[in-house]
């Protein structure tokens, strides 16, 4: 008997899947996995490996297409110095306390 032809237990086949034996039991309650009840209770599932194998292919999880992002290109280069920064802020004359004031008067 060769494991194509052989029934296994819900333990058994986790650890083949390497996955918790209430994955596989939820699967089988959801109707995505076939089980054989040999008995009369629960325990007695037992899953047939070309089932399981079969299961495994379908739920495997498939990471979506990464977005492609378009390339963004600045009009002006970044300042290459503080000193450069300030003169520019001094220019449009946006300092600190030039913004602060002027949110302090958009409250009101």
């Amino acid at each position: 008997m060769d494991l194509a032809d052989k029934l296994m237990t819900l333990a058994q086949a986790a650890e083949l899947c390497a996955c918790h034996p209430r994955t596989l039991r939820r699967a089988i309650n959801d109707g995505q996995l076939t089980a054989m009840r040999l008995g009369q209770g629960a325990k007695s599932d037992r899953i047939h490996s070309a089932d399981l194998q079969e299961w495994w292919q379908r739920s495997r999880y498939v990471p979506p297409p990464m977005p492609v992002l378009p390339k963004v290109s600045f009009t002006k280069p970044l300042a290459s110095s503080a000193e450069e920064r300030i003169a520019e802020l001094l220019a449009t004359k946006r300092t600190k306390s030039a913004i602060r004031t002027a949110t302090v008067h958009r409250k009101k």
